[in-house]
């Protein structure tokens, strides 16, 4: 070939490589950008226990309320700083007979996770079905002496049908009232006010809410890889739910995780974004700069079991009662086994977080201590106690959860009981969340560690659980004046916010005081670790932790 030729030749072949170089170069650099836009940022946090169930009917615990507020939504929802805000409700309510009936309008863009529109008829239904006696929910009371013939029809007396809910139209809700009540907005906000799709929970029949495959939803999540029994599961992003260019995260993962050192190796592998700590780790850690310290409104007790199905225990006895209730050093447990910020507690209501209406006084000031730690009156009261039921020595079984703490939490108790109580033994029995939730629901225990977080700030979300025959008692504890007050905070005396207050002061002083009903141990606080980069991990002193606005940046 002529070398002039051959130089053409070359010089084409060194173009065209350039040419594909580039095109490659091109090519590939516009894959990176479409992986790099794909790529789903994933928030890691974790739970102390399974899912028990995932029902807003059938849900009676803390982690199902939990999963309950991620993937439904009522008529309103707790913004940023704890306040209701308008949310499947398109307005504030047109307000009728004194504020006794209240119209609202859903939203036109209020979907289902399925497609379907979210309707009023879907709340008729599911209010309907929570005060229904055939359903036994739980939480049916939250109802009680608030909506229209609620009382009467959880006795049985009417039928729900006559509950006071009616869908007027496709997206028109008429709520009946037995009377105003302040705390009527902070309630829709929980999940027994939810919404329920009718024709897909019949479907699912007794399925429903037992495992992810059985649910919709209509909140800001869906809630996936959930078997009824792993100990991990998903919320990922409702792309029908009406707010969904809010929610920023596409995907969170949950992992439970019952031993604190186990969450700490996970967080500081980066596999867990947050973590709460307890005892020793809240001092190893304090000075590090994503540690956190608040304080809650979770009231933590033991519940003591006189008797069920009118069969009484020695627990019956009021004297072993107050006895078992003034015998542990509060102070002692909250300062060195949780040093969390908890805080002793001596009542079932806890402290500032709601105050007199007229005076601004906190409820726990103005009630004072009802059972303190008193070594000398507790041995007093138990020694009197034993004589009562013709005794010299009582064997208890301690039901409680299987975390860490909760073995901590148990073996110190044990030992306070022991020590201050004489001719007393404890044995502890700890099983998993799930089982302990069960037999506090069964009454299948002689003592059990527990406690409640409240769903409003309001007393009545602590007392009204102690009603007789409440489905959240499972004490065996039943007083007519006690019922009286609680039951005319929420109806009557709603129209004299004072009246009201006192009554529920009043109601605490009979159920501790009076009865020593509960051994109230602790104001729960959080200490935790959460990495800088996790934004708007929402949480309120009372109600369930909100993800609707979590990002990881």
């Amino acid at each position: 070939m002529h070398k002039t030729a051959r130089n053409i030749v070359v010089a084409l072949s060194l173009l065209c490589l350039l040419v594909l170089t580039a095109c490659q170069s091109g090519e590939k650099g516009e894959s990176e950008k479409v992986t790099s836009e794909k790529k789903v940022k994933v928030v890691n946090i974790m739970e102390t226990s399974g899912i028990p169930n995932a029902s807003p009917t059938l849900a009676d615990n803390s982690v199902s309320f939990r999963v309950i507020n991620q993937i439904f939504e009522g008529l309103y929802r707790l913004d940023k700083n704890g306040k209701p805000a308008l949310a499947l409700a398109a307005s504030e309510p047109e307000e009728k007979d004194g504020g006794k009936t209240l119209i609202f309008k859903i939203r036109e863009d209020a979907k289902w996770s399925n497609g379907d529109p979210v309707t009023a008829q879907d709340f008729e239904y599911a209010w309907k079905k929570v005060v229904d006696p055939k359903t036994a929910a739980a939480y049916g009371p939250q109802m009680e002496e608030i909506v229209k013939n609620a009382t009467p029809i959880l006795k049985g007396e009417m039928s729900p049908d006559e509950l006071g809910i009616k869908a007027l139209d496709e997206k028109t809700l008429q709520i009946e009232l037995e009377n105003p009540v302040p705390i009527f907005k902070e309630l829709l906000t929980t999940g027994t006010f939810f919404p329920q799709n009718q024709a897909f929970v019949e479907k699912q029949g007794d399925r429903y809410g037992t495992k992810s495959v059985t649910l919709i939803s209509n909140g800001p999540y869906k809630l996936e890889n959930w078997n009824g029994t792993n100990m991990t599961w998903v919320y990922v992003k409702n792309p029908t739910y009406w707010d969904e260019k809010n929610v920023t995260t596409e995907k969170i993962h949950v992992t439970v995780v019952k031993d604190t050192n186990a969450a700490l190796n996970l967080y500081n592998t980066n596999k867990l974004d947050r973590v709460e700590l307890d005892g020793e780790f809240v001092k190893q850690y304090k000075d590090d700069k994503n540690f956190h310290k608040d304080a809650t409104g979770r009231s933590v007790y033991m519940k003591m079991n006189q008797g069920k199905d009118g069969v009484k225990t020695d627990l019956a006895n009021l004297n072993l009662r107050r006895g078992l209730a003034m015998a542990i050093d509060k102070t002692g447990m909250v300062n060195t086994l949780l040093a969390n910020g908890s805080i002793a507690l001596n009542g079932n209501v806890p402290g500032n977080i709601m105050f007199d209406p007229e005076t601004k006084e906190d409820f726990r000031k103005q009630n004072g201590d009802l059972l303190k730690y008193d070594q000398q009156e507790a041995t007093n009261a138990w020694k009197q106690g034993l004589k009562e039921v013709g005794k010299s020595e009582l064997t208890l079984t301690l039901t409680s959860g299987d975390t860490s703490l909760q073995r901590k939490q148990t073996e110190f108790i044990q030992n306070q009981l022991e020590k201050n109580l004489p001719g007393l033994t404890i044995k502890l029995k700890n099983i998993t969340n799930q089982a302990s939730f069960q037999a506090d629901v069964t009454q299948d225990f002689e003592l059990l560690l527990g406690g409640w977080g409240g769903d409003y700030q309001d007393p009545l979300t602590y007392l009204n659980l102690f009603l007789t025959n409440s489905p959240g008692n499972h004490t065996g504890f039943s007083n007519a004046k006690y019922d009286e007050l609680v039951l005319g905070a929420k109806g009557k005396l709603s129209v004299d916010s004072e009246k009201r207050w006192q009554a529920l002061l009043e109601a605490e002083q009979i159920l501790l005081k009076d009865n020593a009903v509960l051994i109230p141990l602790y104001q729960g606080g959080r200490a935790y670790l959460q990495k800088s980069n996790l934004k708007n991990y929402t949480t309120y002193p009372i109600g369930s932790e909100n993800y609707k606005w979590i990002e990881k940046n």
